[in-house]
């Protein structure tokens, strides 16, 4: 039984010594620390793939998120749901409210460091967000799973940019962000980056 619980301690330090961080940066830019800095703010979302993600690889092929989008409404279409075929309709508003939520949760997480703006008048930086994988995850993961199961998964990065000197001043490599499950898509994308603000903040 000993010797069983060593093998067993040895395997989770194991995994804990190479599992994949949510979130890495690169660049001397403190976040937290960057009080009375402002940055405009963007997400990218235009070259984004959607497929099944699994520690930040794709695990199914992907395909363009509009792509997607367009054949879960012609799913519905096949199951006699018209009604429900909203999926490429509603992406844009998922989008805005998504970002606009991750702007607040971000400006209380990081008070006292880089405020996130959409006003580029009185932004020294810029940070673009390009989200390059999207797992949107599933209901029955988020229903009869636990933890994050079924959550939606993003991969890609972001990119500070001073303004004045147009160098890169901090890089957030978005490795495998995961946010909690729900049974809505819409409430996933926005939990996806609420959860992203998190992890930002646990890299430091």
């Amino acid at each position: 039984m000993k010797k069983a619980f060593l093998t067993f301690a040895t395997l989770l330090v194991a995994c804990s010594i190479f599992a994949l961080d949510a979130v890495s940066l690169e660049g001397k830019f403190n976040i937290k620390k960057a009080k009375g800095q402002v940055a405009v703010f963007s997400f990218d979302w235009s070259g984004t793939k959607v497929g099944g993600i699994d520690d930040g690889v794709f695990v199914t092929t992907p395909v363009p998120v509009n792509d997607y989008l367009a054949q879960c409404d012609q799913n519905k279409i096949n199951e006699g749901k018209p009604e429900d075929a909203n999926y490429v309709r509603d992406w844009p508003n998922i989008k805005q409210e998504a970002e606009d939520l991750f702007k607040q949760q971000w400006n209380k997480e990081f008070k006292k460091g880089l405020h996130l703006t959409r006003n580029a008048s009185e932004a020294g930086y810029e940070l673009r967000f390009v989200v390059e994988g999207l797992d949107f995850g599933n209901v029955a993961g988020s229903v009869f799973g636990w933890g994050n199961a079924g959550g939606a998964i993003i991969k890609g990065y972001g990119s500070l940019i001073d303004r004045e000197s147009g160098k890169e001043a901090l890089r957030i490599n978005i490795n495998h962000v995961q946010g909690p499950g729900h049974f809505s898509d819409r409430y996933r994308i926005i939990l996806v980056l609420n959860e992203l603000v998190d992890e930002i903040d646990d890299a430091y």
